[in-house]
């Protein structure tokens, strides 16, 4: 019984992972995609993955927890967008940082 519990709360989990991961991805290329820096760079945005790893680095590099980082591929190149939470249901806010590499570009 233990196990068929833990199965469905890895799988709610998983799901609920994808759909954070799908609506952040649309946000962003509502937001960011046609944005030159980000074309010149990414090219066309396909997807956006969080990194969970990188966003705590990145909140202690910059003393804040405010930003998330996604990992991004896009059609001419991957790199990682560093983005300030939204609000509300806005998983994406207004101030990014594209990172490529050790190369930061403000957005």
């Amino acid at each position: 019984m233990s196990g068929l519990i833990l199965v469905s709360c890895l799988v709610c989990g998983g799901l609920v992972y994808f759909g954070v991961n799908s609506q952040a991805t649309s946000q962003i290329q509502q937001k960011y995609g046609d944005n030159p820096i980000v074309k010149e760079h990414l090219g066309e945005i396909h997807s956006a993955w969080i990194n969970t790893e990188a966003s705590h680095e990145v909140a202690e590099e910059f003393g804040t927890p405010d930003y998330i980082v996604y990992d991004v591929h896009g059609s001419e190149g991957d790199g990682q967008l560093l983005i300030k939470q939204g609000e509300g249901d806005n998983f994406v806010g207004d101030e990014g940082i594209l990172r490529i590499d050790s190369q930061d570009f403000d957005l």
